[in-house]
């Protein structure tokens, strides 16, 4: 009697084939317990399966930390007055600079959040945070290491880097400026540098802001490959991309290690804004 499996050529006698039978399997049982291990560590291919989506904001803010700029992460995220939970929706009220971010890092990741501008009269300032640290001691006049993708109506999607902490990152750049182009469109090396130009600006579709009218909702996301990439998209179009994210070395002032995973956060910065659909669903390599 003959099989077919995985290629292989199987013939069995006659007699005395259960037997054979077991001591063939557990012979490929063995060697395939040998071989898996080094699938698994095969490098990086770039293409990523993606999972659903799952809520960051469940209702309250149990799932999350609050850093106020002055005084640092708070002991208890219901002391304050800043960020609202509300019904499908956080309210940051016209209040002190700060962000709230989740208690655990992600690395590999697709976040996105709607965002809508309420009353007029602050900054109107606020953005998506990635790679945020959440060890910082840091309280006076800065924010902790972190991307902030700023959510400005002028220049929404830009990023800037927190001041003197970083991270750096690597991008391509339109000669003589400091807006984002692609490099297959003539964009040129371009070191988005905490110390000295913390600021990247967007490529937007048709050179035109592509935000909706004030106190519309809008959407931001953000496609977060470690410390290799970060893909900014707002409003459904591609605006921003971010590569070889490191770590500042603040004696140097050089780029470090890679910075491969950080919190993500909402950010509070003087002016009534609300949050709804902040949304999350993590990237495998």
């Amino acid at each position: 009697m003959e099989t077919h499996k995985m290629g292989i050529r199987e013939t069995w006698p006659q007699r005395g084939g259960a037997m054979k039978k077991r001591l063939f399997r557990l012979l490929l049982l063995t060697v395939f317990s040998t071989i898996l291990p080094t699938f698994a560590a095969e490098p990086e291919t770039g293409k990523a399966k993606e999972g659903g989506w799952t809520s960051l904001y469940k209702g309250t803010l149990d799932d999350f930390r609050i850093y106020f700029r002055g005084q640092g992460y708070i002991a208890d995220v219901h002391d304050q007055k800043v960020f609202l939970a509300e019904p499908g929706q956080i309210h940051v009220i016209n209040g002190t600079n700060g962000l709230i971010v989740t208690k655990v890092p992600y690395s590999h990741y697709h976040v996105k959040v709607d965002y809508r501008w309420g009353e007029r009269g602050g900054s109107e300032n606020a953005g998506l945070m990635t790679h945020v640290d959440l060890e910082s001691k840091l309280v006076k006049d800065n924010r902790p290491r972190s991307i902030e993708i700023n959510m400005r109506s002028e220049s929404p999607a830009s990023i800037w880097m927190a001041s003197g902490v970083g991270p750096f990152g690597s991008s391509f750049v339109r000669a003589g400026s400091s807006n984002y182009l692609p490099q297959n469109e003539g964009g040129i090396p371009h070191l988005v540098d905490p110390f000295r130009g913390r600021t990247l600006y967007c490529n937007y579709p048709d050179g035109k802001v592509n935000a909706n009218p004030y106190g519309e909702w809008n959407t931001l996301e953000a496609i977060v490959h470690g410390a290799e990439s970060v893909e900014i998209i707002h409003n459904g179009k591609v605006v921003m991309r971010v590569y070889d994210i490191r770590q500042a070395d603040t004696e140097t002032k050089k780029p470090g290690a890679p910075l491969v995973s950080g919190g993500i956060g909402l950010q509070s910065e003087g002016q009534e804004i609300f949050y709804r659909n902040f949304l999350i669903r993590k990237l495998e390599r």
